[in-house]
C-alpha cells in the first residue's frame, strides 16, 4: 500500500451492507480471466473525485445501499455521490468534516451505490494495475468495522476557510427513481435471434432481481426466445445482454465472466450503464435500439 502510513482519514465503525475501494478498474487484464472491476457506477465516481480535485479514476469507497458508519480522524474535505443514503453531507456534494465527527448512510432513499471521495484518494492493495477489489476473484477485500482508512496521496483540498461546501454541477446530479430508456447496440448474436425475440427485449418492460450483484444483473419480464445455436465459449465484454435458456436476460457487469457460452443479443450502451446498476430490486427499466446522432 503506497499510501503515508500516519495518513488515516476515517475509521470503520460499521460497514453496513458493504464496503470496497473502486477506481478506474483493470485495464488489459480480461484476455487474461481478470475481471475489469472498477466502480459500478462510474459516473458517480468520476463526479465524487471531481468536487475534491482529485483525478476521475482515483481510488473511492464504493458502499451498498446503508448502515455504513465512519469516524473521520482528521480534518478533511469529503465528496459523496450517486445513490442517496441519507448522509450528514447531502448527495453530490462535498463538504469539509472536523476531526471527530461522523459520517453515516442509515437509509437508503433511492439507488444502490454509493461512493465518498477525499482528496488524495483512499489507500488500499494494488493488483493487476489497480486498486479496486473483486471479491468473488478474490482479488482484495471487502472492508470490515475496524479498518483505518488512509489516503493514496498525503494531499489536501486547498479551499478558503470561509467555504465549507461544494457541489457538482446540475447536470451531474441523477434521480436513480426515473432511470431513462436504456441504449442497447446489437450483440455478437443479434442476427441469430428471431426478429420475435429483438421485440420482445424492446418492447417489454424488465424488473431487476434481488439476485444481482456486482457480476451481473438479472432482468425478469417476458422470456426471450433464444437462437438454437451451438454456441463455443467467447469473450464477454461489459455490459453484454446475455440470454440462457430461460429466457430471462442477464447482463454483464464489472466483476463478471470474461467468457462465456450464452448468446448475447445486445451491448447495453456504456454511458447508461450507470443508470442500470442503480436500479434496486423489483424497480423497472426497458431498453431501446441506439440511434447514432
Amino acid at each position: 500500500m503506497g499510501g503515508p502510513r500516519d495518513s488515516a482519514v476515517l475509521e470503520v465503525l460499521s460497514s453496513g451492507m458493504g464496503i470496497t475501494v473502486q477506481d478506474g478498474g483493470r485495464i488489459g487484464w480480461r484476455k487474461f480471466g481478470v475481471p475489469m472491476g472498477g466502480a459500478m457506477d462510474d459516473h458517480a465516481a468520476r463526479a465524487a473525485n471531481v468536487m475534491v480535485d482529485n483525478a476521475p479514476d482515483m481510488p473511492v469507497l464504493e458502499l451498498l445501499m446503508q448502515g455504513q458508519r465512519f469516524k473521520v480522524r482528521q480534518d478533511c474535505w469529503l465528496a459523496i455521490a450517486g445513490a442517496d443514503g441519507s448522509s450528514t453531507i447531502p448527495v453530490w456534494h462535498a463538504h469539509k468534516l472536523s476531526v471527530g465527527s461522523e459520517l453515516e448512510f442509515p437509509v437508503s432513499r433511492h439507488g444502490v451505490w454509493i461512493y465518498v471521495a477525499v482528496a488524495g484518494g483512499f489507500d488500499a492493495d494494488e493488483a493487476f494495475g489497480s486498486r479496486s477489489a473483486s471479491i468473488r476473484s478474490e482479488i482484495g477485500s471487502a472492508i470490515e468495522a475496524g479498518k483505518m482508512l488512509r489516503r493514496l496521496e498525503d494531499r489536501r483540498l486547498q479551499m478558503p476557510d470561509s467555504i465549507s461546501g461544494r457541489g457538482a454541477s446540475w447536470n451531474e446530479h441523477r434521480d436513480y427513481a426515473k432511470p431513462p430508456v436504456l441504449r442497447v447496440w446489437p450483440g455478437p448474436q443479434w442476427n441469430a435471434f428471431p426478429e420475435t425475440a429483438r421485440e420482445t427485449l424492446f418492447e417489454n418492460e424488465w424488473s431487476v432481481t434481488s439476485q444481482s450483484d456486482r457480476v451481473g444483473y438479472r432482468l425478469a419480464g417476458e422470456s426471450i426466445e433464444a437462437p438454437r445455436i451451438d454456441l463455443i465459449s467467447e469473450p464477454v465484454r461489459i455490459g453484454s445482454i446475455q440470454v440462457p435458456a430461460n429466457g430471462q436476460p442477464i447482463v454483464t457487469l464489472r466483476d463478471g465472466p470474461t467468457v462465456g457460452g450464452y448468446p448475447k443479443i445486445g451491448m447495453v450502451d456504456p454511458r447508461d450503464l450507470s443508470w442500470l446498476v442503480q436500479c434496486r430490486p423489483n424497480q423497472a427499466v426497458r431498453f431501446r435500439p441506439y440511434e447514432p446522432q
